[in-house]
């Protein structure tokens, strides 16, 4: 899983190049992503709250995770990412340049931890053997 700013050049490495901000970023031409996938960026409070200094990155990218985690669509974007990521090479992609804090970060890291449930994960959950 790589990550880059939208605005850096396309190579033959970045594989799939995966545009994940809410906003289209200004100047940039459609050919330099091949996806775009809005549930994997910031809600536009959040956003609002962290690049005006009201929330500290740590207290952002708690939120964030949080965010992702309670909305499906995210959820199931993670985990196809994941898939696609076990072929080939996967760039996430957002207007902030290289080096900045930027969500693209927090989901890159998302994706590489992102585990399947086991399908007996759940029956373990509600058996009534399990000890308390």
């Amino acid at each position: 899983m790589l990550t880059k700013s939208i605005y850096e050049p396309r190579e033959e490495s970045d594989g799939t190049r995966v545009l994940i901000t809410r906003f289209y970023p200004r100047g940039v031409k459609k050919d330099r992503f091949d996806r775009w996938v809005r549930d994997l960026s910031p809600s536009r409070e959040l956003l609002g709250a962290y690049r005006s200094g009201e929330k500290s990155w740590e207290v952002f990218e708690s939120e964030f995770t949080a965010e992702l985690n309670a909305n499906p669509s995210s959820m199931l974007a993670i985990r196809s990412l994941r898939e696609e990521s076990r072929k080939g090479n996967v760039t996430l992609l957002c207007y902030e340049r290289s080096g900045m804090s930027c969500h693209r970060y927090i989901v890159a890291e998302l994706v590489k931890k992102h585990k399947k449930p086991r399908a007996d994960a759940k029956n373990r959950q509600d058996s009534p053997l399990q000890s308390a």
